[in-house]
């Protein structure tokens, strides 16, 4: 209370602003209002001038009461104003009065600072009745039903090729046409290592990350692991999964099942290998440790969501002297799979590799589509520096999204 009165002494009569205007912007969410004015004659745009700023002032009606919500340099002639930071509790009401205030550094004697609310109210409905500046306007927040601004239209159409590219490719996939997707390098690393594994005699590991199981990384590594189960199957070979989180292990442990089953060998499977070990990082990274040094994999794939534990997987693989195949989105982790490990699978790639495996239409088909959005991105990043280096900014403002 003290400080707005402080701030509210520096108003005294000044020249006035003039031409107050409060309008609702278009392609807006209802929540902002904007103001424009005139400056005051004596306002030179400097703290010299008679007029050393400005007070927008907002009350629910054009009798008050008034609150302040903002301060604002000479020479400002705009301000938008924001009516509530959270609609659910507080919804923006049919219409706010506005008026805007003129500063000058002389105010009357202000009241004590152990002055009641009473007169506080008398003080401030003295101080406004003096005040030099706009009368009251009324403005009416609207909110738009669709944001047609540039930027939105640019989004709008994004989805629909994005959607369109995804219809097209699923449709061809699921009647039998041959996508292209090229091999990734790792692919044939996954199945070096089984054979590896095989004619050691040892099992393979396999970590679907740390991550819970809705996370994209570990949808796309537990996708892969039914591939890698099924030919861990064929080869007749031993499969251990080392799990973090309970419900992965659960998954983890059907699509082991369904992939020796797929391989016509459903009495291979050894529910005791798909093992959950601890939801904390480092008991977890311990444990998987252990694993390695104990039972010596063959290969260890590491594939999914990965944070501090990576490098320490990693190393512990490297002097068992097992081949390592890495996988993450995380680009912090990726230096140390890379430097540790035989072959990884650098950011996108861990989802390819799902959809090259599965060959499902719909992984198919969004992959393709990415890498078609891609290459029109690409395109498009060309055209826009060549037309910005000549002046033209189109393509800037087709991507520029305003409003809230």
């Amino acid at each position: 209370m003290i400080l707005l009165l402080h701030l509210l002494m520096t108003l005294a009569v000044a020249a006035p602003p003039t031409g107050l205007t409060v309008t609702a912007p278009e392609h807006d969410g209802g929540l902002y209002l904007n103001l424009e004015w005139t400056a005051a004659s004596d306002d030179e745009g400097s703290v010299q001038s008679g007029t050393t700023g400005y007070v927008v002032v907002r009350a629910d009606s054009d009798r008050g009461p008034y609150a302040i919500v903002a301060t604002l340099d000479p020479g400002t002639t705009t301000f938008s104003d924001k009516v509530t930071d959270n609609p659910s509790v507080s919804p923006p009401r049919d219409s706010y009065a506005y008026r805007v205030l003129s500063l000058n550094r002389r105010a009357p004697p202000a009241p004590a600072a152990n002055a009641g609310e009473d007169d506080v109210a008398r003080y401030m409905a003295d101080l406004f009745d003096r005040a030099e500046g706009t009368g009251p306007v009324i403005g009416a927040p609207h909110a738009s039903v669709l944001k047609t601004g540039w930027g939105h239209l640019t989004m709008l159409g994004l989805i629909a090729v994005v959607g369109g590219l995804m219809t097209f490719f699923t449709n061809q996939a699921r009647n039998g046409k041959e996508i292209f997707i090229r091999r990734i390098p790792g692919i044939d690393a996954i199945e070096e290592g089984i054979g590896r594994a095989t004619e050691m005699g040892r099992p393979v590991l396999y970590v679907p990350g740390i991550d819970e199981l809705q996370d994209i990384q570990t949808i796309a590594s537990v996708l892969i692991l039914g591939q890698v189960a099924k030919t861990v199957a064929e080869y007749q070979a031993d499969i251990i999964v080392s799990c973090c989180i309970p419900i992965v292990r659960e998954v983890a442990d059907e699509v082991v099942k369904a992939g020796f089953y797929q391989a016509g060998f459903p009495e291979a499977y050894n529910p005791a290998n798909t093992r959950f070990i601890s939801s904390e990082q480092f008991a977890f990274c311990a444990g998987t440790n252990g694993i390695m040094l104990r039972e010596k994999p063959a290969t260890n794939i590491y594939l999914g969501r990965f944070f501090a534990e990576s490098l320490i997987l990693a190393e512990t693989g490297f002097v068992n002297r097992s081949i390592q195949i890495a996988g993450t989105a995380e680009a912090t982790q990726l230096p140390f799979f890379i430097a540790a490990c035989d072959y990884t699978l650098i950011g996108e790639e861990l989802f390819a590799v799902s959809a090259y495996l599965s060959r499902d239409p719909r992984l198919v088909s969004s992959l393709k589509a990415s890498d078609w959005v891609k290459a029109g991105l690409v395109i498009l990043l060309v055209i826009g520096t060549l037309m910005a280096t000549v002046g033209l900014d189109l393509v800037i403002t087709m991507f520029t999204i305003t409003g809230e």
